[in-house]
Formats: structure tokens, C-alpha cells, sequence
């Protein structure tokens, strides 16, 4: 790419990095309240997470790597849809709570496809990513850049243009707003509420000018209440401040 194009990435990433700022001013680091919502806040500490990285892989050139990452960015923002509003107590009791055990072969979360499936009937806006990931489907590059399938191959020969790392950071801008969205929800959270929701819409505007994707159906700024049974005590300590200063 020239640099021209190299210096539009890097502005386009700055916004992204403000994003993360945003978020992690915003977020609360106390205790959970309940074990449902100590999974669910871990998920989406990991999805923030996961969103640094892919800005920081742009901004060093490795864009296969940051490619790579928007799955289980996704799959930790689904995680935490899941966890609270899908999982029972059982399965949430299920999840290990020991690095050793969870690192094992324990009964674990829902891998990406089935996430989807499980969420469908709560939030029906995510038929469009079930159908995309199943028998093939328009989806399925999520899989093949994470797993270095042959996408990734062949990217090492035809590299990257402006356009497709520019979509990269959008839409790993979504799946981490959405992640933080939870939040909301697991401790009342107005600023963030306001934050998340209206740059939710905005990236649906830039998609749309940009890329020419379809209008997003207008959506209401808050998620629904999750479920009531918080499934026990916390398992972990308040997030501390080292992951708030990432």
C-alpha cells in the first residue's frame, strides 16, 4: 500500500484506540454480582482485550493476525450474550473456576456457530450470522482466518488493500461495542449506555457510507434484562486497575 492509504489505516485506527479508551474509562471494575455476571464481565474484559490487539496489530502492518482475532473477538461478545441470557445455573455452574481444570477437558462454553444458534430466538437480528456460518456459508472467513486456512495462505502472496483493513477495524469496532453494551446490564451504567449505543449506530452509518452495506433496522439503546437466577456467588476478584490501563 502507499503511504497515502497507510495514513488513512492508521487515522481510521486512532478512532478505534479512542473507542477503547472510551470503553475502559466507562466500564466499572467492582465485584460482580452474582457468578452469571462474573463470567459474563470476564467475557467481556476479553473481548476489549482482544480489540486492543487487532488495533495494535493494524497499526504494525499485521493485518492477517488482526484478521485472525475477529473471531474469537465475536466469540467473546457472544460469550457474554449467552451467559446472560441464555445459560442455565447448571451450565454456568458447569464453567470451571480453577485455570488448571478450565485449561482441561471440562465441559466448556459454546463455540461460535452454536452461540449463534442459542442467541437467535433472544436476538433475532443474528439469523443473518447463523446462516452466513453454517454449510459454508458468506461467514464462514471468520473460521478461515483464525484457523489459517487458506485465506490466510494466499494473503501472504495478494497482501491487503485500504478498503478491506479499513473493514477489519469496523468491524471489530462492533463486535467490541456490542461487547461492552453487556455491561449495561450487569450494573446499571447510563454513561456507558449512552456511549455504547449511540456508537453502535454510528459504525451502522459508516458501514453503510462506506461500504455500501444495507441500513441497519433501528434498534432500541439498551439490552433486555437478563436472566433473574445469578447462579451463585462470584468466583473472582474485583477486574483490577492493570487490566482497566491496558
Amino acid at each position: 500500500m502507499d503511504k497515502n492509504s497507510l495514513r488513512t489505516i492508521r487515522e481510521r485506527a486512532m478512532e478505534s484506540r479512542k473507542q477503547h479508551e472510551m470503553v475502559n474509562a466507562l466500564r466499572q471494575y467492582g465485584p460482580a454480582p452474582s457468578l452469571r455476571a462474573d463470567f459474563a464481565r470476564c467475557a467481556i474484559d476479553l473481548a476489549c482485550e482482544h480489540h486492543s490487539a487487532i488495533i495494535r496489530l493494524v497499526c504494525a502492518g499485521e493485518y492477517g493476525s488482526a484478521a485472525a482475532l475477529l473471531r474469537p473477538l465475536l466469540e467473546a461478545s457472544g460469550s457474554a450474550s449467552w451467559l446472560l441470557y441464555i445459560a442455565s445455573c447448571d451450565r454456568v455452574r458447569e464453567l470451571a473456576t480453577d485455570v488448571e481444570m478450565a485449561e482441561g477437558r471440562r465441559r466448556d462454553l459454546p463455540l461460535l456457530d452454536e452461540l449463534a444458534r442459542e442467541l437467535q430466538p433472544k436476538f433475532p437480528l443474528i439469523k443473518a450470522l447463523v446462516n452466513g456460518l453454517k454449510d459454508r456459508g458468506p461467514a464462514t472467513w471468520l473460521h478461515k482466518y483464525t484457523h489459517g486456512g487458506a485465506a490466510q495462505l494466499v494473503r501472504r502472496t495478494t497482501g491487503w488493500n485500504e478498503a478491506e483493513v479499513m473493514l477489519i477495524l469496523l468491524r471489530a469496532d462492533l463486535f467490541a461495542i456490542l461487547a461492552a453494551a453487556h455491561e449495561t446490564v450487569v450494573v446499571t451504567n447510563a454513561k456507558l449506555a449512552v456511549y455504547a449505543f449511540g456508537r453502535r449506530d454510528d459504525l451502522g452509518t459508516e458501514g453503510l457510507d462506506r461500504f455500501g452495506f444495507g441500513p441497519v433496522p433501528e434498534q432500541p439503546h439498551s439490552l433486555p434484562p437478563p436472566l433473574i437466577d445469578g447462579c451463585g456467588v462470584p468466583f473472582s476478584s474485583a477486574i483490577g486497575a492493570a487490566l482497566h490501563e491496558r
